[in-house]
């Protein structure tokens, strides 16, 4: 802003201090006689604004009354620098001086200067009035010069002034000004009489803001579509916006300087017209309905919308086609949010149906105007591009380390349909790309067009599995030719076949662009209606899964370490083999005898009795003993692997509870009754800790030199750092391994016990048992654990807790503790002459004690054998066990289904009230699960889809409340509340749904 200080003000700023401090005298004196008079602030103007108007009223300039508003004791009191663009802040005492200059109170300030309050700046020198000088449109708000002709009326001086404006306040209509704001200036007024459609513009952006809530923010998403148009390159088809960016140009402005600093003027029409058309709720509904509920990948989805678009900007037919193919922006996230919202709770989605992205929002005029030429006439240097607002360097460096690593992903497998958790080349591509997909709608435009032009389906609305699998159905057709859906897809592997049929029956409620990639491998609309399922050859699957199990046995030995995750030559051995050994369990499904005798074939014990980690350890064991000869007087120290030599020397602790099988097989490798006992020997006669003195060395025949057996070979990390420190002087053992001192407490321990079993006849206390005071259940778990500990390390069991086998044998289990406590209440049950009979099934399989007995008969063969003596102790013996039959397995969801047609049979809809129970089964709420579970997915699920041949309209794009009284309304027409909500239903029936509108009318509840 150029400020020209009258020719006596400035004789006074040429002047020295002395003559400034006449000056502020002269200002006093003028104020004290009111010389100057009343000036009155305009609405919403800037506070700097009412200051030089008021400066110019008693004929000083803009320093010198901000001097005299600031002074304290002779320095003037304001920090920042004075642009034509500034704000200024005061505090109170500053207030106060400029209402006494302007005879105005500060009530009436305060409600015209929006910034007359909003900051209280703290002055450089305390105890006096002070100010803050600010500048531009973001610093601020945004603002413009008032109207020149307004505001010589009600001020009655041609001084230019600064308003606070609103999107809707741009325009003076009364006399066709734009009021434009540029950065560095005081503003320009822009004549827009040539231009008559801007002044219609404003008056329906008025009517905008009066009637519609979301009338403001519908504005701002239009002002980000426009502005990402303009900065595109028009096409030859765009002639509106040239013709008015020259006729609005002002005298001798640069063409290019005025296409940066006209942006809004010239935008302005189209940015209220497409602002209306966002905040219409009918136009809402129909890109939903327009949609199917399916996320648009590109606008091109969306005909109806763009073709409204296209009419109500006057660019017919050439801007739909134009914008069919976007697939990022401004607009294409408003669309995006749209269909989501019916999804998403209302708060959430109104405020990401109106959100404007940092990457979106129009570029301030600061960042686009070039650099003026220099004094000398040399050419203005280029201004360096600045990077957008919320978009740091190293986050654009990730995103260049991210598409570098893409880009080679792409190259090797031809698409970015990435698993999440993959990382090739130790990178984390896949939750790379997951996360930017997750914010594609928010990413700066020159990121989308590097995705997008490295691969088109990086980001499309459905999933990367789905994505996979089509590439593979693309390369199987390009290898073996056209796929035959008539035939059941029979050059196909069997999942593939079968994910092919999927997509057909689905075909008509897929995303139209997956139908489009599913006919360039030559599945169409009549393909799909004409496929056929794949039949799977079950023999030949047999057979291959066969195959498989015997090359992994060959080349592993047995099939003890196949688990539910193993891949053999992309087989899954592991989920098959898994499925075989459940069938042959628990019965479900019995083997084909000739399966199972192949299998047995293959491994002997490929599904054994007991636990297949015992089987693993085992062969790992044996692994480690071949060419060995397990010597047992050193606790088979001589093998390679200290874990196989720990197992080994557990099951020697434990030889006489396992089973015969068991024994047979740890004979094959050398264990026999005699080596056991000669372990268990060696390790009660093992030395407690290392020696002082260490083993010698030994020559072994192959000239190798290794330690002595000793204690001293067996010495870890602890045992090393005790046999270095001095012997500490122990008290002396009893024999039962007890210190003197805690003999005593381990005693009333040993009491509590006692009693304890006396009341309850076991040992099976819970953790947190307490008996008079004691903590029994902690004292008992504390002594399993260390009995187990021992049994690990294969020592001998403390000599001390055969006081405890003396009170309870089963005190201390191979089996869940939980499983004891189950068969005490099953024994104490028979004892108490209650019913049990379990070929009878009684007590029934829903109570708990039914249930552990059901669960107990059908995995008797898979018990402890201690497990099983206990068992044949209350009658439960292999014999009783073989004639109880698992039940089968129930079909999912088929009880809810029966229900839910018995439920629309007799009520003709699938819309009951939530607490709904129907012979017991909840109803209501499985109900509103499945509505919930349908908004989370891209297609129906099998069971939805069964509901939507029950009722249709089972689960609306609409609440489900409409639903329930529509049906109401529909029962009972006559009723009081369904009349008045059908007369509700009239007055808003613009607002309803097409589809509603179509019940209501079909129904006859409404004429049409």
């Amino acid at each position: 802003m150029a400020h020209q200080h009258p020719p006596r003000a400035r004789a006074r700023s040429r002047a020295g201090g002395g003559e400034r401090t006449a000056a502020s005298g002269v200002l006093v004196t003028d104020l004290a006689g009111g010389a100057a008079g009343r000036v009155a602030p305009l609405r919403g103007e800037l506070t700097l604004s009412f200051l030089n108007r008021l400066a110019a009223r008693y004929h000083l300039g803009l320093r010198d009354l901000l001097a005299a508003v600031t002074e304290t004791d002779g320095r003037q009191n304001v920090a920042g620098m004075l642009y034509p663009d500034s704000e200024i802040h005061l505090n109170a005492q500053a207030r106060e001086r400029v209402c006494a200059l302007s005879r105005v109170p500060a009530a009436v300030l305060e409600r015209a200067l929006p910034a007359w309050t909003r900051a209280e700046p703290h002055a450089h020198y305390p105890g006096g009035p002070a100010g803050r000088l600010t500048r531009g449109e973001e610093a601020v708000a945004p603002w413009g010069p008032a109207c020149p002709a307004c505001c010589a009326a009600r001020t009655g001086r041609r001084v230019p002034a600064r308003r606070y404006l609103t999107p809707g306040e741009r325009v003076c209509a009364r006399h066709r000004y734009w009021l434009l704001f540029l950065p560095g200036t005081s503003g320009l007024p822009v004549p827009v009489g040539p231009c008559p459609e801007v002044v219609d513009a404003q008056r329906r952006h008025v009517r905008l803001l009066r009637h519609c809530p979301a009338g403001a923010q519908a504005f701002e998403v239009a002002r980000a579509i426009t502005g990402s148009w303009w900065h595109e390159p028009w096409t030859a088809d765009e002639d509106i916006w040239p013709a008015r960016l020259k006729a609005t140009r002002p005298a001798g402005a640069d063409p290019g300087w005025w296409k940066v600093a006209g942006r809004d003027l010239v935008t302005y029409p189209e940015t209220v017209a497409l602002a209306r058309l966002l905040a219409n709720h009918s136009v809402q509904e129909r890109t939903v309905t327009e949609s199917r509920r399916h996320l648009p990948y590109r606008l091109g989805e969306l005909p109806g919308l763009l073709a409204e678009l296209a009419d109500q900007l006057g660019r017919r037919p050439w801007l739909a086609h134009h914008l069919a193919t976007v697939t990022h922006g401004p607009l294409f996230t408003w669309a995006h949010s749209c269909v989501r919202a019916p999804t998403a709770s209302a708060p959430a989605a109104r405020k990401a149906l109106w959100a404007v992205h940092s990457a979106h929002r129009p570029r301030p005029l600061s960042d686009l105007f070039p650099h003026p030429p220099a004094a000398d006439g040399t050419p203005p240097v280029p201004r360096p591009a600045k990077r957008l607002r919320g978009h740091s360097l190293q986050a654009e460096r990730a995103f260049t380390q991210g598409l570098a690593h893409a880009r080679a992903y792409y190259e090797e497998h031809g698409h970015l349909a990435v698993p999440k958790e993959d990382t090739p080349a130790d990178y984390p591509l896949g939750q790379w790309l997951a996360n930017t997909r997750a914010r594609h709608t928010r990413m700066p435009a020159h990121q989308a067009a590097a995705l997008t032009a490295l691969y088109p389906w990086w980001n499309a609305p459905w999933s990367t599995l789905w994505q996979r699998i089509w590439h593979q159905a693309r390369d199987h057709t390009q290898a073996h030719g056209p796929l035959k859906p008539a035939r059941g897809f029979p050059t196909t592997s069997f999942n593939m076949g079968e994910w092919l049929y999927g997509q057909c029956t689905r075909y008509p409620t897929l995303h139209p662009e997956q139908q489009r990639l599913l006919t360039q491998i030559g599945i169409d609309d009549a393909a799909a209606a004409a496929a056929r399922p794949r039949r799977r050859n079950l023999k030949a699957g047999a057979e291959e899964a066969l195959s498989h199990a015997r090359s992994y046995a060959a080349e592993h030995g047995s099939l003890a370490s196949v688990t539910s995750a193993t891949v053999h030559d992309g087989f899954r051995l592991g989920q098959w083999l898994a499925n075989q050994r459940n069938y042959q369990r628990t019965g479900h499904r019995p083997l084909p005898a000739g399966r199972a005798q192949a299998l047995t074939a293959i491994d002997p014990w490929w599904c054994p009795p007991w636990h297949l980690t015992w089987q693993r350890h085992y062969h790992r064991a044996q692994g480690s003993a071949a060419g060995y000869r397990l010597q047992a007087e050193n606790g088979f120290n001589a093998l390679d692997d200290p874990g196989a030599a720990d197992w080994l020397r557990r099951q020697c602790a434990t030889y006489d509870e396992l089973s015969e099988e068991q024994r047979q097989l740890l004979a094959g490798i050398g264990i026999t009754p005699q080596v056991a006992r000669a372990a268990r020997e060696h390790a009660r006669t093992a030395l407690k800790r290392p020696g002082a003195t260490p083993a010698p060395d030994v020559d072994d025949e192959d000239g190798t030199t290794r330690r002595a057996a000793g204690s001293a070979a067996l010495a870890g990390r602890h045992r090393t750092r005790r046999a270095t420190e001095p012997t500490r002087p122990r008290e002396p053992r009893s024999r039962l391994g007890h210190r003197p001192d805690l003999r005593p407490g381990f005693e009333t321990a040993l009491a509590h016990a006692r009693a304890w079993h006396a009341e309850h006849g076991n040992l099976a206390a819970p953790r947190d048992t307490i008996r008079n005071g004691f903590r029994l259940g902690w004292w008992l778990f504390s002594q399993r654990n260390r009995a187990k500990d021992r049994a690990r390390r294969g020592l001998p069991p403390s000599p001390h807790l055969t006081e405890l086998t003396a009170i309870d044998p089963w005190w201390n289990p191979h089996w869940d503790l939980h499983w004891q406590r189950n068969y005490y209440r099953v024994r104490d049950h028979i004892n108490a002459g209650r019913p049990f009979d379990p070929a009878a099934r009684i007590p029934a399989p829903n109570t708990v004690l039914g249930t552990w007995t059901t669960r107990a008969c059908l995995q008797y063969d898979q018990l402890h054998p201690g497990q099983q003596h206990l068992l044949n102790a209350i009658g439960i013996t292999a014999q009783t066990a073989g004639h109880w039959q698992p039940s089968p397995r129930p079909r999912p969801h088929a009880e809810a289904l029966r229900h839910a047609r018995t439920w629309a049979a007799d009520h003709g809809h699938l819309c009951p009230p939530i607490k709904t129970v129907r012979d017991g089964f909840p109803l209501g709420t499985w109900l509103d699960s499945q509505r919930q579970l349908a908004k989370k997915r891209t297609s129906p699920s099998p069971t939805q889809q069964v509901l939507a041949t029950i009722d249709p309209w089972w689960n609306p794009p609409w609440p489900i409340l409409w639903q329930r009284a529509y049906h109401h309304a529909h029962t009972h027409p006559r009723n009081p509340a369904a009349r008045h909500w059908l007369h509700i239903q009239q007055r808003g029936w613009l607002l309803l749904h097409p589809d509603q509108q179509h019940l209501l009318t079909t129904t006859g509840l409404v004429a049409p």
